[in-house]
């Protein structure tokens, strides 16, 4: 496999293809971008003829495991050894001191490199001392021709048109939905959308009490709702833009009526303000409960 075959990375595969044509990479790479979107696959193929050895922590990443690093990486031959951290963003703050230490006194023939889907989370000393490599949201139309290709589907299908737009840019996100139940779980989410407006307080209370709290599920939800309330705003402006959820269109129309593009507006807001208090410690169904209240709020009979 070469790096070419990273999909829809052209800019991140120009970099390292320029760098390693070169002969000058650098001792220390940061690959930023969501998962699944070929960060790993990418250090993988970098270091087809290497000794990867790879260090990751959940939930955090230890000093002892950079000491380790440290101590492995001193005995190494030269051009012989590539350590993959995955999710750097996770070294405590003791780790990520010691990580800087092995930075700031290079072993020949050791790279490192680093992986993260928060930049901002890596202290900034280790950022300077790293060549930093973006790897973006990959095109729909990249994940539709990936799906069809796997599993001999055509491009075109309504099952994989829906999963490359659910999938937010992310090929591993695809592959995930493609095995999971997550057109079930959508079924379930777009279901209670629907309920909403006509719904009583008392029955909104209970959705957000029996609503399942997995962080990571609850995360999927909220784009769920998010791609919901933009099928909403788009179809009330008649714009004819593509919507997140075509099998809906009839549902949409009606639903639309019952909010006003401000109350449509501030939903939306509300609900990227949750994406960020879910990353954080927030508890979920407490700020489902608020959310789906405003929902029902912004919709007037």
């Amino acid at each position: 496999m070469t790096l070419g075959e990273v999909l829809g990375q052209p800019v991140a595969v120009t970099i390292l293809e320029n760098s390693r044509a070169k002969g000058r990479l650098a001792h220390a790479y940061l690959f930023y971008g969501d998962d699944g979107v070929g960060k790993e696959t990418a250090v993988r193929i970098l270091a087809a003829d290497a000794d990867l050895r790879v260090v990751e922590g959940s939930p955090s990443i230890k000093i002892e495991q950079i000491r380790m690093l440290r101590q492995q990486s001193s005995y190494t031959q030269t051009g012989s050894l590539v350590w993959l951290i995955k999710d750097a963003e996770n070294m405590t703050v003791q780790a990520a001191n010691a990580f800087l230490k092995v930075l700031e006194e290079p072993n020949p023939g050791v790279y490192f490199f680093l992986t993260t889907t928060n930049l901002h989370r890596i202290l900034p000393t280790i950022v300077s001392r790293c060549q930093v490599v973006p790897f973006r949201a990959i095109s729909e139309e990249t994940i539709c021709q990936f799906l069809a290709d796997k599993f001999n589907q055509a491009q075109d299908s309504p099952r994989i048109r829906l999963l490359a737009r659910m999938a937010r840019g992310s090929i591993g996100r695809a592959l995930q939905y493609w095995e999971g139940p997550v057109l079930e779980r959508r079924k379930q989410v777009l279901g209670a959308l629907e309920r909403i407006p006509s719904a009583t307080y008392p029955e909104i209370l209970g959705l957000s009490l029996n609503w399942d709290e997995d962080r990571v599920q609850v995360q999927d939800d909220l784009q769920l709702m998010l791609g919901w309330y933009r099928d909403l705003a788009a179809v009330k402006s008649g714009s004819g833009v593509s919507l997140y959820n075509p099998d809906y269109a009839a549902e949409l129309d009606k639903i639309s009526s019952q909010y006003t593009y401000q109350a449509l507006f501030e939903i939306m807001h509300e609900i990227s303000e949750m994406q960020t208090a879910v990353a954080g410690n927030v508890r979920p169904r407490f700020a489902l409960g608020r959310l789906f209240l405003s929902m029902k709020k912004g919709a007037h009979s």
